[in-house]
């Protein structure tokens, strides 16, 4: 931090005098941050981000094209939209400085929320788009599909019943809150749910278990679509298992965007209506 452990301290004295609260107290491990040292961390974040926004803005301004961009993605935007989208941005952009991160819908709002993210690709759940964040619909086709091995006893039955997924285990996306809609699927026909084998938040080692032995897990099409090229994987789809969900760009609402934040999310646009408007 360039300070002094006593200058760290005594602006902290400073900042609890002027606030009239006591931003730390002696705990077992030392000093420990109370609730209004927690809600100052949160807005000091975001005054950190929109400064690099405001430094970005600048420099777009003065045609410069520098600056930096800080994108959130979901699993099945990694293999296709995002990287083309990225190609096309940088070769109109290069010096824009781009960090990429991926992760499940819940972590990366909790990310966007806190100021990490200029902005976040995903197909999240409902419960998580609310009134300070401004959502955009992409034109993108959703297919969740039954993934197993090419050599799985239900990869030559055409049309797999409730009854025989429940033969089998599952590798289960952890977070997602999916499971508790398959279960009920299987719970409203009279039927135990499948056992869960392993829950993970990793796609890369979802599909090595798929792979080595009979589970079954439910992914979308784009996580796999390699492996099924290969003959590696295949797949069956179950429409009362897997319900259409809509993709979203989502950012703050009361963060303005910089332009190459806004560039990007014009490309990723035209991506994915060149990819999917004319998929049924």
């Amino acid at each position: 931090m360039g300070m002094s452990q006593p200058a760290i301290s005594k602006n902290i004295k400073k900042l609890e005098d002027h606030l009239d609260v006591k931003l730390f107290e002696r705990g077992r491990h030392g000093a420990e941050p109370t609730k209004y040292a927690e809600a100052i961390e949160r807005r000091a974040k975001l005054l950190l981000t929109e400064s690099r926004l405001i430094q970005a803005e600048v420099e777009a301004l003065r045609g410069s094209h520098k600056g930096q961009l800080m994108i959130g993605g979901a699993p099945p935007f990694m293999s296709k939209i995002l990287p083309e989208a990225l190609h096309l941005f940088r070769k109109r952009w290069p010096e824009v400085h781009i960090h990429v991160d991926h992760g499940l819908s819940p972590l990366l709002f909790s990310a966007l929320e806190r100021g990490q993210f200029d902005f976040i690709v995903s197909i999240p759940p409902v419960h998580l788009l609310h009134n300070e964040l401004t959502s955009i619909e992409l034109k993108y086709k959703h297919e969740r599909s039954l993934v197993m091995r090419r050599d799985h006893p239900l990869s030559r039955t055409d049309d797999v019943s409730l009854e025989q997924l429940a033969k089998y285990p599952w590798v289960v996306a952890r977070g997602l809150g999916n499971w508790k809609k398959i279960s009920s699927v299987f719970l409203m026909a009279g039927l135990e749910p499948p056992k869960i084998a392993i829950e993970t938040t990793s796609n890369t080692l979802t599909k090595a278990l798929i792979e080595q032995d009979n589970y079954i897990c439910g992914l979308n099409k784009d996580i796999f679509d390699l492996e099924e090229q290969n003959g590696i994987l295949t797949c069956r789809s179950h429409k009362s298992l897997f319900k259409p969900r809509t993709a979203y760009i989502t950012h703050r609402r009361r963060s303005p965007l910089s332009a190459p934040a806004r560039n990007m999310i014009e490309i990723i646009k035209n991506v994915c209506r060149t990819l999917y408007e004319a998929t049924p």
